[in-house]
């Protein structure tokens, strides 16, 4: 292999399997500070053609611990195409906190999911908002269990949410990307014990109504497709006092159900991966972070592909490839620990061996390349097309 290739595999390596150890160290390090306050809570949902989930998660809801008088479900009809309104009309009337809206107007400078979580909110009264998505299932604790974790500081809540549950019979597709899902939560709540919040999940996110006023709602970020969690959980890091907190309790853990095709799950991490490059305005120690990971899977790949075609000699990339695959290792065994996963970590070999790719398509294709998110095609200036 070239000089400047072995450079660089060795430089991105090096500085990557440091930050893994970061996380790894920070899951030791759990968060357990509990108050017992029960403040009045909003729950938004912002729906979308969701009329084969929207009455399960309602059902959730409408059947949590937390005091029924100091609750309110705001479900927002973002332009549904199917019967996702009439369903939430015809709940409504059977339990008065349920509040539903349309859509009518955008408000100027925010898009898509963002437009619509702000006009739940404009309409909501809780001291904390609560959020998940539509095709999400939550447990009868979430909302006790999320809102114990706000203490007088604290701003943010980030819980975790996993792809399927343990047990269900899944493909091996479906698992993997549950256990790539649960690396991600992995080095979230890493982080997060370490006090450098990085990512959050919109499928299990909690914020104080004053932290989100604080930062002017989505107002810098809302011409962003997504990050109504991700670049949120930035902006009230970077430009408020407030503290962010991961939930480690099994009494908030929330449930989506996996991709069912290659053509979808690439769709959706396009647009996860979309918002990397504006991680440079607001924290650029976590830019620079997904540049190196990016970096590293593209120099394995280039290294793999020139010891096969050209027959150059393997040894630094075989002791790369070693070291990554212990340090990633490390993080996800201690993760599947936690959230009590092992079923997924029998697959963390070929997980490892697929990511190497995975990672380099998905950074590269969720830059430069268009995406389709409920059935509205964005391209890569972030326009909507309908």
């Amino acid at each position: 292999m070239t000089t400047a290739l072995n450079i660089l595999m060795i430089t991105t390596s090096s500085i990557y399997c440091i930050g893994l150890l970061f996380f790894f160290t920070g899951l030791f390090l759990p968060n357990r500070k509990r108050q017992n306050e029960k403040p009045v809570i909003s729950i938004i949902i912002a729906a979308r053609n969701e009329e084969n989930h929207i009455e399960h998660i309602l059902g959730d809801l409408m059947n949590q611990t937390y005091p029924k008088n100091k609750v309110e479900i705001i479900i927002v009809n973002d332009h549904s195409e199917d019967a996702t309104g009439q369903i939430v009309e015809t709940i409504s009337k059977k339990d008065h906190r349920i509040k539903y809206f349309n859509v009518t107007k955008t408000e100027e400078g925010l898009t898509a999911k963002k437009n619509a979580i702000f006009q739940g909110i404009r309409n909501s009264r809780g001291e904390i908002i609560l959020t998940t998505d539509a095709d999400c299932r939550v447990l009868p604790t979430w909302m006790e269990t999320m809102v114990s974790y706000f203490e007088p500081d604290v701003g943010m809540v980030v819980g975790f949410s996993q792809l399927g549950r343990k047990g269900e019979k899944r493909t091996l597709f479906q698992k993997l990307q549950a256990i790539d899902f649960l690396s991600l939560m992995s080095a979230a709540q890493g982080s997060l014990n370490l006090n450098w919040p990085l990512a959050a999940s919109g499928q299990n996110l909690a914020y104080r109504r004053s932290a989100f006023e604080e930062v002017d709602g989505f107002k810098e970020i809302g011409h962003r497709i997504s990050g109504d969690d991700v670049l949120l959980l930035q902006l009230i890091h970077q430009k408020t006092s407030w503290k962010i907190r991961f939930a480690p309790s099994q009494q908030c853990y929330n449930t989506s159900e996996p991709e069912t095709s290659i053509h979808d799950f690439f769709n959706q991490r396009k647009r996860w991966a979309s918002n990397g490059s504006y991680q440079i305005r607001l924290n650029r120690l976590f830019f620079f972070f997904v540049i190196m990971t990016f970096l590293v899977n593209a120099s394995l790949l280039i290294g793999a592909c020139m010891v096969l075609i050209f027959s150059k000699s393997a040894t630094l990339l075989m002791t790369s490839l070693i070291i990554k695959l212990c340090v990633e290792g490390f993080l996800i065994w201690k993760g599947c620990s936690i959230y009590r996963r092992f079923d997924l970590f029998k697959i963390f070999p070929l997980w490892f061996v697929l990511q190497i790719p995975y990672v380099f398509l998905v950074g590269l294709l969720g830059t430069i390349g268009q995406f389709t998110w409920k059935n509205r095609i964005h391209s890569p200036s972030y326009s909507t097309k309908k």
